[in-house]
């Protein structure tokens, strides 16, 4: 894990070759909700969330989240999963355009204004909370497991103004600690919920879905 960890440091530190001027500091919080898709639970789990951004150069963002998402397990079974981490976010083109109005002199600021659509690739890592339990009585079963994982895949920025954005992303996200995991077993019409839990790596992985709302608070430096 921690080799994963500086792979994507490093990453991040070689974008500047990518960059010809800075524009790091540029700060921005927003709210966000994730869709958990293809788990071992069988069905999507849905989430909410918030976020904030500190922009290190002019095509490299980082982005630092917060998830809760809970799945129903066919009825009889529910999951909870909780997410703390940050990811890298790489620019394919630079967010904006600077323009000056014709007969204005050299030296004059130019006026800043933004693409619709802004594409980019992110990779990342976070800690996560997974609770299952079943939601039968009288019998009732759990298991719990704490680990964290690793994430990677790309998005895009609606730019609504030069302070508001929407975002939409579809990541990866592959854990690295124990597996736990539900089945559903249906013995003569009745379904039970089997939950499995087992020691030692075992990397267990699902699609995220996430949508956004940012808003640009303030440029640090």
């Amino acid at each position: 894990m921690k080799r994963i960890v500086v792979f994507i440091f490093l990453l991040a530190l070689a974008a500047p070759s990518f960059a010809q001027q800075k524009y790091g500091g540029v700060f921005s919080l927003g709210i966000r909700t994730t869709s958990s898709l293809f788990t071992q639970a069988g069905s999507p789990g849905m989430g909410v969330g918030g976020q904030f951004r500190l922009r290190m150069l002019r095509l490299v963002n980082t982005e630092w989240f917060a998830d809760y998402i809970n799945t129903d397990i066919d009825g009889i079974g529910h999951r909870t999963d909780a997410h703390i981490g940050w990811s890298v976010m790489f620019y394919l083109r630079e967010p904006e355009v600077f323009t000056s109005s014709p007969g204005d002199a050299a030296n004059a600021p130019k006026q800043i204004t933004y693409h619709r659509f802004t594409p980019y690739l992110l990779a990342g890592h976070c800690f996560d909370y997974t609770w299952i339990r079943s939601a039968t009585i009288p019998v009732y079963t759990e298991a719990k497991r704490w680990s964290s994982a690793v994430q990677a895949g790309a998005g895009v920025h609606f730019h609504l103004g030069a302070r508001t954005d929407l975002s939409c992303s579809a990541q990866y996200m592959m854990h690295l600690g124990d597996d736990v995991h539900a089945h559903v077993k249906e013995v003569n019409g009745v379904k039970t919920l089997e939950i499995e839990q087992h020691q030692g790596f075992s990397p267990e992985g699902h699609l995220l879905l996430t949508l956004s709302a940012n808003f640009r608070i303030a440029d640090l430096w």
